[in-house]
């Protein structure tokens, strides 16, 4: 575990003479509090908290997009998650999108605001427990009070769940911009093939939706002063990385490998759902040890430097 005063973050500014001798330090030092912090509990925290948050989100995410789109659109959007999810958990989400998206379209009424409200303090739990197990891979103690530690899990889960919408209607809306703009302006079609920029433009808006909430959680998450961006960036981008691998080779193994429906029967899709937000879980708090080694040796390197 590592724990940084806080009125030492300020030797963080100073950039040290080669950063890149850091690294092996900084790798060895994260292998190791991986081993020491509770992370695997935390981590398995995270995926049961997240598992009870799952229908709340994706009933708030439907309804925040449905203000903008048509809820219907969403589904086809989603299909670029098969690969990633395990095939039971994307067959249990799609059924209850599908589900959803089905109910009669709601206008900006009181009810509504009062039902997603509702849900998204339901679905905060799962961004409750994940700060918590951020603030254990940095060592950081808990030091804000009970209405702004609510506030900040909140507006997160609301951060997150409005990226999601736009960039689900940005991937809806590319293919239009392509054909509109340059029919507009009087230009020649593209060259390429918009199914083809389609397909591509798909996962990288979702590599970069995870990048940004992984990067915007470890800025603001653990409760200390906020790191420079130096200090964050290689954690997300490792994490994101990670995220990809994992979550393509945990849904072979659960859907080709392991006999989840045999061992578990119905609740089969519930524990496969699980395992895949456990994986998630301890890929984002390996990026948070990663950008907390990688503080500490900086701050040991500028003191060193300090007469």
């Amino acid at each position: 575990m590592i724990a940084l005063h806080p009125d030492k973050t300020q030797h963080l500014a100073a950039p040290p003479l080669d950063p890149w001798r850091l690294w092996r330090p900084v790798l060895r030092r994260m292998v190791h509090n991986l081993g020491s912090d509770q992370i695997t509990l935390a981590a398995a925290g995270c995926a049961f908290y997240a598992t009870l948050s799952l229908f709340p989100a994706i009933s708030t995410l439907i309804s925040i997009y449905g203000l903008v789109l048509a809820p219907d659109t969403m589904e086809p959007q989603l299909d670029l998650l098969r690969h990633l999810l395990p095939p039971a958990a994307f067959a249990l989400i799609s059924d209850r999108i599908q589900t959803l998206a089905a109910e009669p379209h709601s206008s900006l009424t009181l009810n509504l605001i009062i039902s997603t409200t509702i849900a998204l303090w339901s679905a905060s739990a799962a961004t409750r427990s994940i700060i918590s197990a951020v603030n254990i891979a940095y060592g950081a103690t808990e030091t804000r009070g009970f209405i702004r530690f609510q506030v900040v899990a909140l507006g997160m889960t609301l951060c997150a769940i409005c990226g999601a919408v736009l960039t689900l209607a940005v991937m809806v809306a590319l293919p239009v911009l392509i054909n509109f703009i340059p029919a507009r302006l009087g230009l020649a079609p593209p060259p390429w093939s918009v199914e083809l920029l389609v397909q591509t433009g798909g996962p990288l808006l979702l590599l970069l939706f995870v990048l940004v909430a992984c990067t915007l959680l470890y800025r603001l998450g653990p409760s200390r002063p906020a790191a420079p961006w130096r200090c964050i960036l290689p954690g997300s981008c490792a994490a994101t990385l990670v995220w990809i691998i994992t979550s393509v080779g945990v849904s072979y193994y659960i859907g080709s490998i392991a006999t989840y429906n045999a061992t578990y029967g119905p609740l089969g899709a519930v524990a496969a759902t699980m395992m895949w937000f456990f994986v998630t879980a301890y890929v984002v708090m390996l990026g948070a040890e990663l950008n907390a080694g990688l503080e500490a040796e900086i701050e040991q390197a500028a003191a060193v430097k300090t007469p």
